[in-house]
This record gives structure tokens, C-alpha cells and sequence, in this order.
């Protein structure tokens, strides 16, 4: 058992982003294997004390920054979400720069007051960068878990860090560049994305035999679970999948869509610019004359969200905007639809993709970045593969994706297996945790 300490700035539930869950995801699962886990966190102060189970310290925390010390406020509790022992520390920072100060500073106090005793860091992010030089670890693992980065920090970010330290200045004032140089391995959420990574001149000073590894992340955090799910109108699994259809049947008779036994229906991510939006619409529009039945999320930019409700008016039966919003709907279209039609070509974690494949619904997804890395085009001779796969900047592909899954919807005894084939390949968080544990415990690794 290994005494894991996991930073970042966004960690759930103190935060809600994806980069939030998937931290908590991972520290949940590292327990589950029998490490000690401790999460080290932001939070303005008044949100950290209504997190339930948080208590404030007696002690502060004195953070010591470039441009003046300053006493924060720490709480600690349990997090429901990740059952591990979570930290808060009561500040918001105004920059990058003084946010990765606070986690280094906290973070040295919590080992400094024998908080924690880790064996292995995992640095979460940009922001906790600093943490790495900060303390001491037999192992040090830097994650970015967007599978992206930010520019340098400006003169005015910098500020808050020393302004002396070799390893920034080799970094030039880089976070991605800080964490690659102090860490044994960075992780990336994708190959594509790590090849990114090695591949651009920003990190030249990088040392060349240091490990870059990608590590798929898991989508069964709770409570993505049909089998237990408390928003589903029936629950469902591989073993009885029966409550797929009534999911189906629910979520057509809360968007009036009209569903004939071989209509396929295809949800789609909430509409944006940067995510393909437009070409989605323009989908959705060229199949109105198809066995085909669109729902939209109503979430999404505005002016997407209004045309295609302008669509809808035109064509009442065929495509719907879902109008509850939050997590719990969006589980709902997944569990309710045939298909998830995404568009976004630049997406580094396949995330959605596989959520989707845990409520039995088939990703049509873009043949590039992660999806390419992570999803397989389905075969039906050889009943293999996890998805569609179609040509994004091609504007016929995207209506003749959704045509070759209604043609596979059309067939009752295909459709079923690809079903519970997608139920038992959704990835795990289980697998992630395993490697993980590989590269905090210096174990041979194979991502």
C-alpha cells in the first residue's frame, strides 16, 4: 500500500469541471486498491465551508509567495465523491502563477505538519507544477489532464513564484515546462496528445529519455452506472438489458419525438461552435426525410440552441431540444438514445465517447485525434469494434454516419449484440488506477 498525494486545483467536489471529476475518479479508484489517497484542492472560502463534511482548521496556512506571504484557512473532511481524505485550501487565487504557489505552499505544510507522508505525487494539472520541486516523493507524476496546455505565465503571473528558481527559468515560465523538468513521468489522457507534447519545440529542454505515457481515463465514475443510475426511467445492464427500450420509449415521450420500431434515434452533444455545432445542425437538417429522430441537449451557445429550435418547429416529430438541463438529463438522452453523434475534432480524451458506450449507445465520432486512438469502427462480420467512425471534414459524412447506424439498427439481432458489447467495453476507472499505481510504484508500465 503506497501513500498517494493527488493536487490540483480543480478536484471534485470543490469543483465541477471535467479536469474535477476525473481527479476525484482517479483518487476513489487508487483507494479502492488499498492506498492511502489525500487530495489537496482550491477553493474560495465560502465554498469550501459549505462543502458537506468540511472542517476548518485551527491552524492556517502561512503560503509563502514572491510578493507577500499570506494566512489562508485549511479544511479537510472526506469527499462523498472520491472517499478520500480531501483538503481544501480557502483562497481564489487571481492568476495561474499565485494558484500554483498556493498548492505548493499548502502542500508543503500538510507534509511539513505530517498531514500526509506521500510516497508518490500526483500533480493534477498545471497549477499544481510547483508542487513537485516543493516536496519530497520517491515518485513524482505530472498529468495533464486536458491533454492540452497553457502559453507561458506573464510577468505579472510569475510574480507570486520565485523569481530565482533554475527549474522556472529553464521552463521558461512555463507550468507544462515545470512539471515535465521536476517530474519522473508526465501522463497524458490520449496518445495523440502525448505526441503533441514531445513533438513541440516549447519543451526542447526536456530531458530526452524522460517518460511520456498516455493513459486512458475511465467514464464509470458514479453514478454513470445503468445498472444503479437514480435518473434512468428503468435500469438496465448487459445482463438485463430490457430497460434500454423503456429508457428509449421515456425519453421519446418527454420530446414528442415520434418513433417508429426501426427509427433510429440519435442524440448529439450540446451544440457549440468549437465543437462541431454547425455541422451538426446541418446533419440534423439533412435527415429529416430519413427513419431518423434527433434530440439536442439544452444546454449549448444560444444562437445554435435557437436555430435548431427553429428546425424543430419545421419538422415536429423529427428532431427535439431535451429542456431539462444539468448532469442528471444528460444521462437521461444517453440512456434513452440509439446513437451520440459528436463532432468535435480536437478532443483529446474520448470521454464522452465513453460514457455513451456505458448506456448501450453507439458513438459516431470524427477519425481523428483521441477517438482515433481509442475507438475502433464497427465490423459486422467480425462483430468487433466500439463505434462509427466517418471523415469529419467531408459535410456528407456526417448524414451518412448516421445512415450506416440506422442501417445496423435495422437489424434486431446485430443491434442487440452491439449493445451489450458496448456495455462490457466501456473503459474503467479500475484500469486507470492500475496504471497509475504502475508509475507511482515505479513498476513496468504499458499504457
Amino acid at each position: 500500500m503506497a501513500d498517494i498525494l493527488i493536487v490540483g486545483d480543480e478536484v471534485a467536489p470543490a469543483a465541477e469541471s471535467e479536469t474535477a471529476i476525473t481527479a476525484a475518479a482517479l483518487g476513489r479508484a487508487l483507494s479502492a486498491s488499498k492506498h492511502k489517497v489525500t487530495m489537496l484542492t482550491l477553493a474560495s472560502e465560502e465554498r469550501a465551508a459549505r462543502l458537506p463534511g468540511m472542517a476548518r482548521r485551527l491552524r492556517t496556512v502561512l503560503a509563502r509567495l514572491a510578493d507577500g506571504d499570506r494566512e489562508c484557512s485549511l479544511f479537510e473532511g472526506r469527499s462523498a465523491i472520491s472517499q478520500c481524505a480531501l483538503h481544501v485550501l480557502g483562497v481564489e487565487p487571481i492568476d495561474r502563477g499565485h494558484g500554483a504557489a498556493f498548492l505548493a505552499s499548502a502542500a508543503s505544510a500538510m507534509v511539513r505538519d505530517e498531514i500526509c507522508k506521500p510516497d508518490a505525487i500526483i500533480a493534477w494539472g498545471e497549477a499544481a507544477a510547483a508542487v513537485l520541486p516543493a516536496i519530497q516523493a520517491t515518485s513524482r507524476v505530472f498529468v495533464l489532464p486536458t491533454g492540452t496546455w497553457g502559453p507561458p505565465l506573464s510577468a505579472a503571473e510569475r510574480a507570486a513564484l520565485d523569481p530565482n528558481a533554475p527549474d522556472l527559468a529553464m521552463a521558461k515560465g512555463s507550468l507544462a515546462g515545470l512539471g515535465a523538468i521536476d517530474a519522473d513521468v508526465v501522463v497524458f489522457p490520449s496518445p495523440s496528445s502525448a505526441r503533441r507534447f514531445e513533438a513541440a519545440r516549447e519543451f526542447s529542454f526536456r530531458a530526452s529519455d524522460q517518460p511520456v505515457v498516455s493513459v486512458r481515463f475511465g467514464c464509470d465514475e458514479a453514478p454513470c452506472d445503468p445498472a444503479t443510475d437514480p435518473a434512468l426511467a428503468a435500469r438496465f445492464s448487459a445482463d438485463a438489458p430490457a430497460g434500454k427500450a423503456e429508457c428509449r420509449k421515456a425519453l421519446a415521450r418527454r420530446t414528442s419525438l415520434a418513433l417508429g420500431r426501426r427509427t433510429l434515434l440519435v442524440a448529439t452533444a450540446p451544440l457549440a461552435i468549437a465543437e462541431g455545432g454547425r455541422a451538426l445542425i446541418d446533419a440534423m437538417a439533412n435527415l429529416v426525410r430519413s427513419d431518423v429522430a434527433c434530440v439536442v441537449p439544452g444546454t449549448g451557445e444560444r444562437a445554435l440552441v435557437e436555430e435548431i429550435k427553429r428546425i424543430a418547429i419545421e419538422t415536429p416529430g423529427k428532431i427535439a431540444i431535451y429542456a431539462e438541463t444539468g448532469p442528471s438529463a444528460e444521462r437521461q438522452i444517453l440512456a434513452g438514445a440509439d446513437v451520440l453523434l459528436l463532432a468535435d475534432k480536437d478532443n483529446h480524451l474520448a470521454r464522452t465517447a465513453g460514457t455513451a458506450m456505458r448506456y448501450a449507445t453507439l458513438p459516431l465520432v470524427p477519425d481523428c485525434a483521441a477517438y482515433t486512438d481509442y475507438m475502433v469502427d464497427y465490423d459486422v462480420a467480425s462483430q468487433t469494434g466500439n463505434s462509427l467512425l466517418y471523415q469529419p471534414d467531408d459535410a456528407y459524412e456526417h448524414v451518412s454516419v448516421v445512415l450506416r447506424a440506422a442501417g445496423l439498427r435495422g437489424n434486431p439481432d446485430v443491434w442487440q449484440s452491439l449493445q451489450n458489447r458496448l456495455l462490457l467495453a466501456a473503459p474503467h476507472w479500475a484500469a486507470t488506477a492500475a496504471l497509475f499505481e504502475s508509475l507511482c510504484l515505479s513498476q513496468p508500465v504499458s499504457a
